[in-house]
């Protein structure tokens, strides 16, 4: 094999390596887009639209659990009461306390239906979890209590306290901060302050305090306790609330 030979193999074997070497996936486009929202900003088009028959449970389930069951000295990563851990999917379906489809046969479930005071989760003086929350979990374990996520195209176009921020703070705050039991003085059932001097949720959207807690910034008590912060348009749903002057609409 003649020099000029060899020189020529030599540079057509770089060019094919560096060709390939360049050469990228393609991009995933889903709806015309590069995953890149629904139109407002928020959606996560790489995952399927909502459906409302089906509960998700990071959004749907998980906030309820937070809020309700991993306190400090409760049910959380930390201290994982009776070896039960409900801080995250793995560690709720690691506790076996629920068998998948089937809710009337998940401890779990009796826990929170129990009306024995000194059996009943959450326990006194947290009240009892609403009916409507629940049912919810009882679907979702009859569901077959699976991790399923989803895009709910969540609207900060329009973005109202009896409409946005008072279910959101139902689902995620108030099993700490209700009125049997307001935690750190903030009783966030109720938008006003309460008869015995329990900041609501307008005097903690103006102090500072619930969108401090929220973003898990400077001194402010992380909420929800024990948990991830809440997903980000859900952020942006109080900040744009509270920037409005929290107002009672």
């Amino acid at each position: 094999m003649n020099l000029r030979y060899s020189v020529f193999i030599l540079t057509l074997s770089f060019f094919v390596m560096t060709f390939y070497a360049c050469q990228h996936e393609p991009v995933e486009t889903i709806n015309g887009n590069n995953g890149g929202g629904n139109g407002n900003g928020n959606g996560n088009n790489s995952l399927p639209p909502c459906d409302p028959d089906t509960v998700y449970f990071e959004q749907d389930i998980l906030p309820l659990f937070i809020s309700n069951c991993t306190m400090s000295g409760c049910h959380n990563s930390t201290t994982h009461a009776e070896g039960i851990d409900l801080s995250s999917y793995a560690a709720v379906m690691s506790s076996n306390v629920l068998t998948p489809g089937q809710a009337w046969n998940s401890e779990l479930v009796e826990a929170i239906t129990e009306t024995d005071p000194d059996k009943i989760m959450p326990p006194p003086p947290m009240p009892p979890m609403p009916a409507s929350q629940i049912n919810l979990i009882k679907k979702w374990i009859n569901q077959g209590a699976l991790n399923l996520k989803c895009d709910n195209g969540c609207d900060t176009t329009n973005v109202t306290y009896n409409g946005t921020i008072k279910p959101l703070l139902q689902n995620s705050c108030t099993g700490c901060h209700n009125t049997s039991s307001p935690g750190g003085g903030y009783n966030l059932t109720n938008y006003a302050d309460d008869a015995v001097g329990n900041f609501g949720v307008q005097s903690s959207a103006l102090n500072g305090s619930l969108s401090g807690s929220v973003n898990h910034t400077g001194l402010y008590s992380h909420m929800p306790k024990g948990g991830s912060k809440l997903p980000q348009c859900q952020l942006d749903q109080i900040r744009i609330w509270v920037d409005a002057g929290a107002p009672n609409n």
